[in-house]
């Protein structure tokens, strides 16, 4: 791993500390607030990485890892839903059982995370990467359930949520790396 790769890692943890502490003193109160604040938060990263110049040859493959990141989740989490593992009652619009805000969000935050990536595959990165989201997620969801927006039931736990977010992030890598940018 190079600096600037360890560089974009610290910045990310300590930006996810911050809108973690965030939502954490919102809570139980935030309600709807939680999902439009995380869209905007990844619209904010979308444009910081578009802004970059020498990332903008990367938007259109970015916006299939997006794309691909979105229909996944919505796959899995209408899966989950219908094995009666969790639900996510509170949305402005339901599609199925998948809250549109989160579908947007994994969408624009999935092109965003893909822009940041590294050129070429560093398992060292893929593994730390992994354990973030893993973690943010797992801490993410966990909020969502203290403000009312997500239900776990039949013993889905946050250690659940935190190897699943794991294992979805190490696909994505494998998506991008592996079949979205394989040979650029």
């Amino acid at each position: 791993m190079k600096g600037p790769e360890i560089k974009a890692l610290v910045i990310k943890v300590v930006v996810f500390s911050l809108v973690g502490a965030l939502f954490w003193m919102l809570t139980p109160t935030a309600g709807l607030l939680t999902y439009g604040t995380l869209v905007v938060l990844a619209a904010v990263w979308l444009l910081y990485e578009l802004a970059q110049p020498k990332k903008r040859p990367l938007v259109r493959d970015a916006f299939l890892l997006g794309l691909f990141l979105m229909v996944f989740d919505f796959v899995v989490e209408n899966l989950g839903f219908f094995a009666g593992l969790w639900t996510s009652p509170q949305s402005l619009v339901s599609v199925i059982s998948v809250p549109i805000e989160i579908m947007v969000l994994t969408l624009v935050g999935g092109t965003a995370w893909a822009l940041h990536l590294p050129l070429k595959l560093d398992t060292s990165y893929l593994a730390i990467e992994s354990l973030i989201f893993g973690a943010f997620g797992a801490l993410g969801e966990y909020l969502l359930i203290l403000n009312g927006m997500m239900i776990y039931t039949n013993g889905w736990t946050s250690f659940h949520a935190f190897v699943g977010y794991v294992v979805t992030w190490i696909i994505l890598f494998g998506v991008w790396y592996k079949g979205i940018r394989k040979g650029k």
